[in-house]
């Protein structure tokens, strides 16, 4: 079986029904003429409308889904749908454009202090691979400074109103700083969130550290009529493959941000991104990513690099589990902790990094650091209890 028809394969693991195929069809920046029919001819059968409105909302890709049907099938929508989603889209993008104003902001100050940044996912990733911010929902804004900048990143953030989410002491915000890989903290009741990453995962989840040569990598996007500094786009896709994976491809937008990505940027140095994959073990989570990316949405992957990512059997298990859930309907149901804790073991290849995942999953979270608050001289008590809220929480995830 060659990799095109192995691409086909993933596509027929769809549950058939209209809707399915006409979000994937949707869920993309550039649709090709082929692709413009079918969505014209889906549009103009008997579809479950209110279904497929939900499903591109748990899979927050309703601004694509409004892109793509407002230039192909316009006439064709039914009155109050058009209106609901037309709706939806000027609020993401009015969103948006405040999300973006303030990350912008943040950054000069930043920089004004002598702190590097690197502006991760959010408003950069939307202008770097979609080339319109209003076409990426966006919840949060993501920051990257160097480890030795997060206190005084803090202190910039406390002076705009930002408090640590959970209102955390000092002991705590230092067991944060020493076991996962981001601060969050939050503004206006929890309506704005910015969270300030030293790396792109827990070094015991994934070890893809933000070393100097990413730094020196790092490119320029056009925001908000300034410039912000970003991950260049091959150290990005491996931070997407990894963070997808993490959180099992339980979105297709996680997918159409690998897909944008790689076709936004005809001349991705793969060796690079192999090699390094390679480097930091993670080369499952970058098949994982690519196979999603190139079978649901057709993804343009070089020849080669598609026959490595089809190649690698225990990503195809891997990706027909999220596909799935992916359909599984239109309410977001979050994995349970076994079925996370099975997912993240087959994403991994060598027993090393399977047992660094066990440290990582018992390291205490903010989670745990909100639900009980302890002196300095009892901190080691978090980890003490960490296995016991994970049991307690059985099936509810992590």
């Amino acid at each position: 079986m060659d990799t095109h028809s192995e691409d086909s394969e993933l596509m027929s693991s769809v549950p058939a029904r209209a809707e399915n195929e006409l979000l994937l069809l949707c869920a993309r920046t550039k649709v090709g003429e082929e692709s413009a029919e079918r969505v014209k001819a889906l549009a103009a059968g008997v579809l479950d409308w209110d279904y497929l409105f939900l499903l591109a909302q748990r899979h927050a890709v309703l601004p694509l889904l409004y892109r793509q049907l407002n230039a192909n099938a316009r006439e064709l929508l039914p009155p109050d749908f058009q209106k609901k989603l037309s709706a939806k889209f000027r609020e993401n993008a009015t969103r948006n454009m405040l999300l973006t104003g303030e990350l912008t902001r943040i950054v000069k100050l930043f920089e004004a202090e002598g702190i590097s940044t690197l502006a991760y996912k959010g408003p950069a990733l939307a202008a770097a691979a979609y080339g319109d911010i209003s076409l990426r929902r966006f919840i949060d804004l993501d920051i990257i400074v160097r480890k030795r900048d997060v206190r005084r990143a803090r202190d910039i953030l406390y002076t705009l109103g930002f408090r640590l989410a959970g209102d955390m002491s000092r002991s705590q915000e230092e067991i944060l700083l020493r076991t996962q890989h981001n601060m969050a903290f939050t503004r206006d009741e929890g309506k704005l969130i910015v969270e300030v990453h030293w790396e792109v995962a827990s070094q015991q989840f994934a070890s893809v550290p933000v070393v100097e040569r990413v730094w020196e990598r790092a490119v320029k996007v056009a925001l908000n009529g300034g410039e912000v500094k970003t991950l260049s786009p091959e150290d990005l896709l491996i931070a997407l493959c990894v963070h997808g994976t993490k959180h099992l491809w339980e979105r297709i937008a996680w997918i159409c941000d690998v897909a944008e990505l790689v076709g936004s940027h005809k001349q991705l140095d793969w060796p690079y991104v192999l090699r390094h994959a390679r480097d930091a073990h993670v080369e499952r989570m970058l098949h994982l990513g690519l196979r999603l990316a190139g079978g649901l949405l057709t993804a343009p992957l070089p020849d080669d690099i598609r026959k490595q990512t089809f190649d690698d059997k225990a990503a195809a298990h891997l990706s027909s589990t999220v596909v799935a859930r992916l359909f599984g309907g239109e309410n977001y149901e979050p994995a349970g902790l076994l079925e996370s804790v099975a997912f993240n073991l087959r994403a991994r290849r060598r027993l090393r990094e399977k047992l660094l995942y066990f440290r990582f999953i018992f390291k205490p979270t903010d989670g745990d650091l909100n639900a009980l608050q302890l002196p300095p001289s009892l901190t080691f008590v978090y980890y003490l209890l960490r296995p016991f809220r994970l049991l307690r929480k059985g099936t509810a995830g992590h």
